[in-house]
């Protein structure tokens, strides 16, 4: 057997430990985010999808071998042989993932590439941005049968989605041996990446000023989700409807809404079981906190609540039934 086809072998032996080992730290990941923030923050913050990546057998045997940087032990020191991506909208996000890795004790990490380090050394150069851990497991671990030996290595990246799109363009060229880069492409990968630099800048800046703007009906919205998940007993699921519905209903959070609500829902228990039934049925908008301010309209001013909703007739007849109402 030659050396190519002994270490082929041990790779094809040996994936599914590694694959385990990438899924194991996927979903303490996406846990720790989900218990710190909560599970609606962790899927808006992900852009792509998180999964485990094995390393392509043939791309594994020409890292090993047939590049110029010399291995003394291939399989051993190559660290990416499974990989993990969090792709995040914002520079500022990358710290929630980094976070994670760092206070778990069940593991060991090291960062092989970290861009803010990368910046203060060299603050006038313009290069391939995010940051790499490579994550191995302290002890021997057992995963879904599988166990995985201690020191098994793990490559998490985590990168902004513009940097992600960077990289994807520049994978097998600027930084790859296959291909040597000219000195245009070169500059012109470094210009792109100044100005993919900016474009976050700019990103956060946008950000904190819609935050800013949009302060007032988000803590509308936190109030209403703690009363929706006490008095109904589900969790809300906010969504664009939410918006539609604060923007016509937000003048009856000026009022004392939060005890009226409560009121209403003591008083009138079938609104819980309706509500939880649509939400049974798919039906997104009575997953919506603000639903409970359209019911209170409703409770206080009967059929003349169509004036101020903001949908239409057809999707306001259930509200309306519940109170004995129609739209006709």
């Amino acid at each position: 057997m030659t050396r190519d086809e002994e270490f082929s072998a041990r790779w094809e032996s040996e994936k599914l430990i590694y694959k385990r080992w990438g899924g194991h730290i996927c979903r303490h990941i996406l846990a720790t985010l989900s218990s710190t923030f909560t599970p609606a923050y962790v899927n808006e913050l992900l852009k792509v999808r998180v999964e485990p990546r094995l390393k392509d057998t043939r791309k594994l045997i020409e890292k090993a071998f047939y590049r110029r940087k010399a291995y003394a032990d291939p399989y051993g020191e190559i660290t990416d042989k499974v990989g993990i991506r969090f792709v995040v909208l914002l520079g500022r996000n990358i710290r929630h993932i980094a976070t994670a890795i760092e206070e778990t004790e069940g593991w060991t990490w090291s960062k092989d590439r970290d861009y803010e380090e990368e910046q203060k050394e060299n603050p006038v150069t313009f290069d391939y941005a995010a940051v790499h851990y490579v994550v191995r497991p302290r002890n021997d671990l057992e995963v879904n049968g599988f166990r995985i030996p201690a020191g098994t290595p793990c490559e998490v990246q985590i990168k902004t989605l513009l940097q992600h799109a960077y990289s994807e363009l520049t994978h097998d060229t600027i930084y790859k041996p296959q291909m040597q880069a000219t000195p245009a492409m070169q500059r012109n990968a470094a210009k792109s990446m100044a100005l993919l630099e900016a474009t976050n800048d700019y990103f956060e800046k946008v950000f904190d000023q819609v935050r800013e703007a949009t302060k007032a009906v988000r803590v509308i919205t936190a109030a209403l989700s703690m009363i929706y998940t006490r008095e109904i007993g589900l969790d809300p699921h906010p969504s664009v409807l939410e918006g539609l519905l604060l923007e016509a209903y937000e003048g009856l959070a000026e009022e004392d809404y939060e005890s009226d609500i409560a009121t209403m829902l003591r008083e009138k228990t079938y609104l819980v079981d309706n509500i939880r039934d649509r939400v049974a049925r798919q039906n997104p908008l009575f997953a919506q906190p603000s639903i409970l301010l359209a019911y209170l309209d409703v409770e206080k001013r009967g059929r003349a609540a169509l004036n101020r909703w903001p949908l239409t007739e057809a999707e306001m007849e259930p509200l309306l039934n519940d109170f004995g109402e129609s739209v006709h």
